[in-house]
């Protein structure tokens, strides 16, 4: 099986550096988030290797995923972290609006017209179902 290549979708607007900022919501306090994160093509186009290196806090976090795409313009984002979480998220960008959901977590953010400002919230599903806003973030590309 063949992937369609995710040079030729829209995500390649991520392709760069980008300045990292944010507020994370720990307990009942809200710490900042600082960083930065990167994304670039690999295995001959067909993915991006994203990888996040960020504090939160005191506390340094890692993250690398690969982006991969799948039918209907989505992609699989297959994530791992310096805490030992890993899983699999889809996502979607289509008209500046980027989502992700996974396992009870999703992320809703808006591109600007010239695709270097990522603003945007994550969300956390509560054992009630509701969804409760726990990160605040900003990437800007250098």
């Amino acid at each position: 099986m063949t992937m369609d290549k995710i040079r030729d979708s829209n995500y390649r607007t991520f392709i760069g550096i980008w300045k990292t900022s944010g507020e994370v919501r720990v307990g009942a306090k809200t710490v900042s988030l600082v960083g930065v994160d990167s994304y670039e093509f690999i295995l001959d186009q067909n993915c991006i290797l994203h990888k996040a290196n960020v504090n939160i806090g005191d506390e340094r976090s890692e993250t690398f995923e690969m982006i991969t795409m799948l039918p209907g313009d989505k992609v699989k984002m297959q994530y791992a972290n310096s805490r030992g979480e890993s899983g699999v998220m889809t996502g979607n960008l289509t008209n500046s609006i980027f989502t992700i959901e996974g396992d009870g977590i999703k992320f809703n953010g808006r591109m600007n017209n010239n695709c270097s400002i990522l603003v945007g919230n994550w969300y956390m599903q509560a054992e009630n179902g509701d969804w409760e806003q726990f990160i605040t973030l900003k990437l800007e590309k250098y």
